[in-house]
């Protein structure tokens, strides 16, 4: 009886650990997207709404309409990640703008602190 409950313990922790590291790459997919689109708008200062609508019309153009597992578009983590690049410093989002991999690094860390 105790081997079955340790067994059962374990499996659950495994899916909770499962299922935040899901949260986290689902984050740093979004991050990795909004600063592709900021990068190729070239100027800062897009409403939240606007940042989260750009990044569910990627998610949806990165899914065909045959296919059969279509990737969920999460609104409320889309709406984190917003949050977090618009509290970004202006001088940072403008550095950020030819340097993606900056971008995702200061979005990221602002993402963190957020939580």
């Amino acid at each position: 009886m105790k081997k079955r409950l340790a067994i059962m313990l374990l499996m659950a922790s495994c899916g909770v650990a499962q299922a935040a590291d899901e949260a986290s790459s689902e984050a740093e997919t979004y991050i990795a997207g909004l600063c592709t689109l900021t990068g190729e708008q070239q100027a800062p200062g897009a409403s939240k709404e606007e940042y989260v609508q750009k990044l569910k019309n990627m998610v949806m153009r990165g899914s065909a309409p045959y296919g059969m597992n279509k990737p969920e578009f999460n609104q409320d983590e889309a709406e984190k990640v917003a949050d977090a690049y618009i509290k970004l410093p202006d001088d940072v989002k403008k550095s950020n703008l030819k340097n993606a991999d900056a971008c995702k690094k200061a979005t990221l860390e602002q993402y963190q602190k957020a939580e």
